[in-house]
C-alpha cells in the first residue's frame, strides 16, 4: 500500500534546486504531490500584466518538463485554493502541506484562511528572503524604516546555505487520478517573452558573475537593453527571482564567492553594489509585511492628502511615451514593447509623473504592474514610493529629477533614445536630450508637455501647501 503523501505547493518559487518547502518535505521520507494552482483572484486582478502571466506560464511547463525529467510530475490545478488543496488532501489522505511564504496582503489573508480550514500540518518556509521578517529589529525592538541601518543590521546576520536536493522517481505519489488543469488563455501580444526556464536564470547568474558584477557600480546606471542585447552592466535577473526560477541565496553566495574571487578593492566595491539591491528588495518586502498599508496608501500617510493632478491627457501621454522627453518616452517604450524597464529609468519617468506631471503614484505604480515582467508588489511599491516622495526612506519630494540632465548623464551618446524613438533618428547629439530646441525640431515627435523648471516650482508649492495644512 502506497503511503500517504505529502503535498508541495509551488508558487513563486519554480524551480526544483536551493528550494526549502522541497527540501523540507522530503525528510519525510513520504511521496510528494508536486502542486501549483492557478488561483482566479490573481488571474483576474487588474494588476496582471499579459507578459508577467505568459512569463509565468512558461515557467511552469519548464517546472513540469524537469519534474517529468526525474520521475514526477507536476499536477495543475485552477481554482480556490482552499478548495483544491481540500479536495487532494481527501482524496489522498495527504498528511502534511509544505509551502514557501508569499508577503503580500493578499498572500497573508489567503493563507490564513487555509490555515484555519485545512486539516492538516502545515510547514511554511522563508524560501524567497534571505532574512525574515520579525529577525531584524532596531535596539527598541521595532521594525526598520531607514534602509541604511537596516542594511548595516542585514550584513551582519547569518545567512541560509543553499540546499541541495536530488530527486528520483521513488520519490513522488502517482496523480494520475487528478486530471491537471488547462493552462489560461492569453491575449495575443508583441511582447518578447525571454526564456523562462530556470536553466535561463542560472546562465544569466552564472555570466553576470563572470564579467559585469565587477563593472555594476559603474555601469548599472547607463541606459541599455540587457533583454535582448545587453549594452549595460544590469543583470536581468529580476523576471527569475520574481518567479523563483534562481533564489535570492544563490545569487547571494554567488555574490560572495565573486567577491573572493578578485583581490581589486574597486571590484570589492562593485559587487558590494550589487549586493545592496538584493538588500533593497529584503527591506521593501519587510515594509510591506510590517506596514500593509502601503500597498494602497503612501507609507508616509500624509502624503494622503496630497492634492494630485487629475490630468488623463497627460497621464495617457506618459503611458504611450510622448510627452516630448526623449528619455521618458524611451523607457516607457521600450516597458511597453518589452515588459522591462532598466532600473534608473523606472526613477526617472516616476519621477517626472509624480512631480513634472503631479500625477498621483497609484497610477503609476499600477501601470507598471500591468506591464513588468518582473512586477514584484513590494519592489515596486516601494520604487515608486521612493521616487514620489511618499515612503519610507524615499528621496525627499524636493528632489524633482530633471529629465535632459538625467538623459545627458545616463545616455550621453542618445543610443538607447535612438534605439526606441526612431523618429529621433537623424537628430544630432547635441539636440538628442531635447530636440524641441532644434530651429526645424523633429516632425512626427512631440512638444514638451510641461516646461520641467515651470512645473518643477507647481510641484514644489504644492508640497509647501501639503506641509502647511499637516502642521494646521
Amino acid at each position: 500500500m502506497t503511503s500517504a503523501p505529502v503535498i508541495v505547493w509551488f508558487r513563486r518559487d519554480l524551480r526544483l534546486h536551493d528550494h526549502l518547502p522541497l527540501h523540507n518535505a522530503m525528510q519525510t521520507g513520504l511521496p510528494i504531490i508536486p502542486l501549483f494552482i492557478f488561483d482566479p483572484a490573481i488571474l483576474n486582478s487588474k494588476r496582471i500584466s499579459h507578459a508577467r502571466l505568459e512569463f509565468m506560464l512558461g515557467a511552469i511547463q519548464a517546472l513540469r518538463d524537469d519534474l517529468q525529467a526525474v520521475g514526477g510530475n507536476l499536477l495543475i490545478q485552477h481554482g480556490n485554493p482552499a478548495d483544491i488543496l481540500g479536495d487532494i488532501i481527501t482524496k489522498t489522505g495527504a498528511t502534511a502541506l509544505f509551502y514557501g511564504i508569499d508577503y503580500t496582503p493578499y498572500a497573508r489573508q489567503r493563507d490564513e484562511a487555509l490555515s484555519q480550514s485545512l486539516n492538516i500540518a502545515i510547514h511554511l518556509s522563508h524560501d524567497r528572503l534571505l532574512v525574515p521578517p520579525h529577525t531584524i529589529a532596531t535596539d527598541a525592538g521595532k521594525p526598520y524604516t531607514v534602509f541604511t541601518p537596516f542594511k548595516n543590521k542585514w550584513r551582519k546576520l547569518e545567512k541560509l546555505p543553499c540546499v541541495d536536493i536530488s530527486l528520483s522517481p521513488q520519490h513522488f505519489f502517482d496523480t494520475s487520478q487528478f486530471p491537471s488543469a488547462r493552462f489560461p488563455e492569453i491575449r495575443v501580444h508583441d511582447v518578447e517573452i525571454p526564456l523562462a526556464t530556470s536553466t535561463e536564470g542560472q546562465n544569466r547568474l552564472t555570466n553576470f558573475m563572470h564579467r559585469a558584477i565587477y563593472a555594476y557600480a559603474d555601469g548599472r546606471n547607463m541606459l541599455g537593453n540587457p533583454h535582448n542585447n545587453p549594452k549595460t552592466q544590469t543583470s536581468f535577473l529580476s523576471p527569475y527571482i520574481r518567479f523563483g526560477l534562481v533564489s535570492t541565496r544563490e545569487i547571494y553566495w554567488a555574490s560572495r564567492l565573486a567577491y573572493e574571487a578578485t583581490p581589486s578593492t574597486e571590484k570589492h566595491d562593485s559587487v558590494g553594489v550589487f549586493v545592496d539591491e538584493i538588500i533593497w528588495h529584503e527591506f521593501y518586502t519587510h515594509i510591506l509585511w510590517h506596514f500593509p498599508h502601503v500597498k494602497t496608501g503612501s507609507f508616509n500617510q500624509k502624503f494622503d492628502a496630497m492634492r494630485w493632478a487629475d490630468d488623463q491627457e497627460a497621464f495617457l501621454a506618459w503611458c504611450e511615451g510622448r510627452t516630448g522627453y526623449p528619455v521618458v518616452d524611451a523607457s516607457m517604450r521600450q516597458l511597453v514593447t518589452t515588459g522591462w524597464m532598466h532600473n534608473r529609468a523606472r526613477m526617472i519617468v516616476a519621477s517626472f509623473l509624480t512631480k513634472d506631471l503631479l500625477i498621483d503614484w497609484r497610477l503609476g505604480e499600477q501601470f507598471f504592474m500591468q506591464h513588468l515582467l518582473d512586477g514584484d508588489t513590494a519592489a515596486n511599491n516601494g520604487g515608486w514610493q521612493w521616487s514620489a516622495g511618499t515612503g519610507t526612506d524615499a528621496q525627499p519630494f524636493f528632489r524633482i529629477f530633471n529629465p535632459v540632465t538625467q538623459s545627458e548623464k545616463f545616455d550621453p551618446s542618445g543610443d538607447f533614445i535612438r534605439h526606441w524613438l526612431p523618429e529621433l533618428a537623424d537628430v544630432p547629439d547635441k539636440y538628442i536630450h531635447a530636440p524641441h530646441t532644434m530651429s526645424n525640431p523633429p516632425k512626427g515627435y512631440p512638444a514638451p508637455i510641461v516646461e520641467h523648471d515651470i512645473a518643477r516650482k507647481i510641484a514644489l508649492e504644492a508640497h509647501a501647501q501639503l506641509k502647511k495644512e499637516d502642521t494646521q
